[in-house]
């Protein structure tokens, strides 16, 4: 498959003449596919380019330029994954399949939500260490009851596109994993709500119904996460070809770089500049975009 540029995003024609001028000076060629319909509210183009030499880092790094410069997602790949053959798709949960960080959420219960929050942060940031935050904000909830956690699942939003972008790797056969530095009780029940292959993630330990500040088992961080991913391919003896993983934080960066596709969803700005494909204007459904797929096939997959 030849490598392509997908945007995504608002934007002109009169752009989309801007930027095939700006391809050329480059000496980049290729033909254009509209990948959404008129009207809907983000739009999606794809240049396939065709007999292209370049140097992907440093094409990537003006296509973020772009990117930050107009608010549209310029995304290259150097090749395109074969959404119809079966492959294995990893995730991050907080903030990626869901709407919010369960650990921050938890703090909130415990009436110490921003002094976590801003620790959380700076850890997605790639500013502190995963796990040495991880361990100190943990302590921090000792003595919460363990009642709170099913309300506070219950308030939590999934994130847009989840149902579709899960529907449509089912659907092709694909085995779906949650790769979190959340906790499984709640990577759990997104994986049942969207019947997902498996999880990985983050063991609280609970006595007396109540939360000991402590967890059980490995840490589930950056490292760990890329091994997982490993371990997941070589089990379902899939090509790494056909592999994909989409996180947000600083401690996704392994397994986006490790991945044949590795989106960056609503990253931070470490996330963004080092990910492979950066996407901020869409839901996880976006992903079905980078994988070549038109609006109109993908509804008529989930109607």
């Amino acid at each position: 498959m030849s490598a392509s540029i997908t945007l995504i995003g608002s934007f002109s024609s009169e752009y989309l003449d801007q930027f095939t001028a700006w391809l050329e000076k480059r000496g980049l060629e290729g033909s254009l596919r509209m990948l959404t319909n008129d009207g809907e509210k983000t739009s999606v183009v794809e240049f396939l380019l065709t007999e292209h030499q370049v140097d992907s880092t440093e094409l990537r790094a003006e296509l973020l330029i772009l990117a930050n410069q107009t608010g549209i997602d310029h995304i290259y790949q150097s090749s395109r994954i074969d959404i119809r053959a079966p492959g294995v798709a990893v995730f991050d949960m907080d903030s990626t399949l869901i709407k919010a960080e369960v650990m921050d959420e938890l703090a909130v219960e415990a009436g110490i939500g921003e002094q976590i929050s801003a620790v959380t942060a700076s850890a997605m940031r790639g500013e502190i260490d995963f796990v040495e935050s991880f361990v100190q904000r943990l302590a921090l909830l000792k003595g919460l009851s363990s009642d709170v956690m099913d309300s506070v699942y219950q308030r939590i939003q999934p994130m847009d596109g989840i149902s579709t972008l899960m529907t449509v790797l089912h659907h092709y056969g694909w085995h779906t994993a949650i790769l979190s530095g959340g906790f499984t009780y709640f990577a759990d029940r997104v994986k049942a709500d969207y019947g997902m292959s498996e999880v990985h993630a983050n063991v609280l330990e609970i006595q007396d119904n109540a939360l000991t500040g402590k967890h059980l088992g490995e840490i589930v961080d950056g490292e760990r996460k890329k091994h997982l991913l490993t371990n997941i391919v070589n089990t379902q003896s899939v090509p790494w070809e056909q592999t994909i993983a989409c996180g947000d934080g600083a401690n996704d960066l392994l397994m986006l770089n490790h991945a044949a596709l590795g989106v960056a969803l609503h990253a931070k700005p470490l996330v963004r500049e080092k990910a492979p494909c950066p996407m901020n204007n869409h839901g996880l459904d976006g992903i079905l975009y980078l994988l070549g797929m038109t609006s109109s096939e993908i509804r008529q997959l989930v109607a």
